[in-house]
């Protein structure tokens, strides 16, 4: 799974929409029969750092216990 932050602040799980309010119940209901919680958090790099923290602490509110954030590197499989 991951969790996209356009430059706009706008947040996506995977390729569906998803909205801020609702955005840790939503988690919680995806997250509650998987084994493995794991996320990866990918922002948009004119992002300021509190939205991508923000999405952090709304994914381990969410019982997520690893989250992880993808860089260009990551993506590139470096």
């Amino acid at each position: 799974m991951v969790l996209v932050i356009d430059k706009a602040g706008k947040v996506k799980i995977n390729d569906s929409d998803a909205d801020w309010s609702t955005l840790e119940s939503r988690l919680v209901d995806i997250y509650k029969m998987r084994a493995d919680k794991i996320i990866f958090v990918k922002g948009d790099p004119e992002l300021e750092f509190q939205t991508i923290a923000r999405a952090i602490d709304l994914s381990h509110s969410a019982g997520i216990d690893k989250v992880g954030l993808m860089t260009p590197k990551v993506e590139a499989g470096q």
